[in-house]
């Protein structure tokens, strides 16, 4: 289930919220109005096991491009 963040147009309060069908009706957490706004949230990823970058290990792959990459003036992986 996703959980989504709200903010309640009648007392202000901002609060997450596990959403199981769109059709759910949310309810503030602080007032119970009915009136919430759905607001636009970030997420975080993380790799586990990122890979190295070609350029800070001494190196830099050639990217096909005619003045790109690390010897035409800036490293496309940086």
């Amino acid at each position: 289930m996703p959980i989504f963040e709200y903010s309640c147009k009648k007392c202000g309060a901002a609060f997450e919220m596990l959403v199981a069908h769109a059709d759910t009706t949310v309810s503030c957490a602080a007032c119970g109005s009915r009136r919430v706004e759905k607001l636009f949230s970030t997420f975080s990823a993380s790799v586990a096991n990122p890979a190295p970058v070609p350029c800070a290990a001494g190196g830099c792959p050639s990217t096909g491009m005619a003045g790109t990459g690390c010897s035409g003036g800036g490293c496309p992986f940086s």
